[in-house]
């Protein structure tokens, strides 16, 4: 239950849904160019010292608006924030910059969402809600609009040392035969299959800079509300068209202006494209993350160790669920922490496919093995769906990538139109990596430092394919 979008409508349909984030009660005052609501979520943190690095959650919040009525050919407009921190409201929370260095709002032309952490350390099971007003630069004056107010849940991972690479894993990085230290963003010499190496330019996320990572895979029901504010050239090139395989519940055929829907909102959303994965980043004002960064975020500044996500090679596979899947089942097997094997789910819906996001972390696990999380708190990054990364390799569209964000709005055809984003659109076969694993995977697969680097077509959907960004 990670995820929020609330729905206000000026002489439209009202709707609200709302999970474990929720925003609701959202107003707008045009004159001035406000939207105004309420969030909270739940098991948040703010963690300063405590013989860590500074870290904690957050809530990436951006705005979608657009005229009444408008035809299903006409997308939603991404709202652009002011930078200016006094025409804002944010109660018990406060913005902070993508790299978490300050409290301030990303500047022109980054000024596409507001990332909202706690105003104070301490641990927060259950927040309450706080009031938020945003003005936007681009809100118009006039005419009645619909707006979508639309969170997805972080996780700040703090600028600083980690090991990459690994050592009898599947073709893992390494500098001279073994896992090495990322000290710096400086450019660097590393060996990505065997011993054929590559030379990664400064401008390369590494993972040894600060960003901010989703902590759950993308879901359902947050790929159905993407699907819902692009134009229909976009719906149809994005579309899974997988209802009711493998787990998958995103289907089409809703009440306008919700044609997209899961009756399954918080499941992990499977049979995603890199395509449909740039697409969803590009329009959410994110970004992919590289392989390097995915480690960092599993491993954090733990040693190598070989083993998974929560830290040590300790695993058991969910076998059983709660019935109904209503967004609170949990794995009724005991010591359950992943999803592997493809093993036939019993309870629930049963079959075969990916669970919930965040389905381990329950009221009475405590430990990082026992919620299948990762140094940082993020989840499911071993196991569930495999997780689509910028590769480590030699191709020049690769080495391109230097981490720039998603501006909320896609090309004609549907696709992430950002510059140096690799292998958008790609028409013949590409390199990609996949890391941490899925349901459908042994569990040597979920280690992190396991890399299934391949080639592919962006037409081609997998049933165990996910994926989740970064800013």
């Amino acid at each position: 239950m990670k995820y929020i979008v609330s729905f206000l409508v000026v002489l439209c349909p009202f709707l609200i849904w709302a999970n474990n984030l929720q925003i609701s009660n959202v107003g707008q005052n045009q004159a001035a160019g406000e939207v105004s609501f309420t969030i909270s979520w739940d098991n948040s943190w703010r963690i300063d010292g405590l013989g860590t690095p500074n870290h904690w959650d957050a809530a990436w919040v951006f705005v979608k608006i657009r005229a009444c009525g408008a035809s299903a050919s006409v997308p939603w407009t991404h709202g652009v924030i002011s930078t200016t921190i006094g025409s804002h409201s944010f109660g018990a929370l406060e913005p902070t910059l993508a790299d978490g260095s300050a409290v301030g709002i990303d500047a022109a032309p980054n000024n596409t969402g507001v990332m909202l952490r706690r105003n104070a350390t301490g641990l927060f099971t259950n927040a309450g809600t706080t009031n938020v007003t945003l003005r936007l630069d681009n809100f118009p004056a006039t005419g009645d609009y619909e707006v979508k107010v639309i969170g997805v849940e972080m996780v700040y991972v703090p600028q600083g040392d980690y090991v990459a690479g690994g050592q009898s894993e599947s073709q893992p990085l390494r500098i001279n035969g073994a896992p090495f230290v990322v000290n710096s963003e400086n450019a660097m010499t590393v060996a990505y299959l065997n011993t054929t190496t590559v030379n990664l330019p400064a401008a390369f996320p590494k993972g040894f800079e600060a960003f901010y990572c989703m902590k759950y895979e993308i879901s359902q029901g947050q790929y159905s509300t993407f699907l819902n504010t692009i134009d229909a050239t976009g719906q149809s090139a994005r579309f899974l068209a997988s209802f009711n395989t493998n787990r998958n519940r995103v289907n089409s055929g809703g009440t306008p202006p919700d044609i997209y829907f899961s009756d399954r909102n918080d499941r992990a959303c499977n049979f995603l494209t890199w395509d449909d994965l740039l697409a969803y980043l590009d329009w959410a004002a994110l970004r992919p993350i590289t392989e390097m960064e995915y480690e960092k975020a599993a491993r954090g500044q733990a040693p190598y160790l070989g083993g998974y996500a929560w830290g040590s090679t300790n695993i058991t596979n969910v076998s059983q669920l709660d019935t109904p899947e209503d967004g609170t089942e949990l794995a009724l097997n005991a010591n359950a922490n992943a999803s592997y094997s493809n093993t036939l789910l019993s309870g629930g819906d049963g079959g075969y496919g990916p669970v919930r996001v965040g389905i381990f972390a329950t009221s009475s696990t405590t430990s990082r093995e026992q919620t299948g999380a990762s140094y940082y708190g993020i989840m499911e990054l071993s196991g569930n769906l495999w997780e689509q990364c910028i590769p480590v390799n030699p191709d020049v569209a690769t080495l391109a990538y230097d981490g720039q964000w998603g501006d909320g709005n896609l090309s004609a055809t549907g696709t992430a139109d950002v510059t140096n984003w690799p292998y958008t659109n790609c028409t013949g076969s590409c390199l990609r990596t996949l890391r941490g694993g899925s349901y459908a995977d042994a569990a040597t697969r979920l280690r992190i430092s396991d890399r299934f680097y391949y080639t592919y077509t962006t037409t081609t959907r997998t049933r165990s394919v996910g994926g989740r960004g970064a800013r």
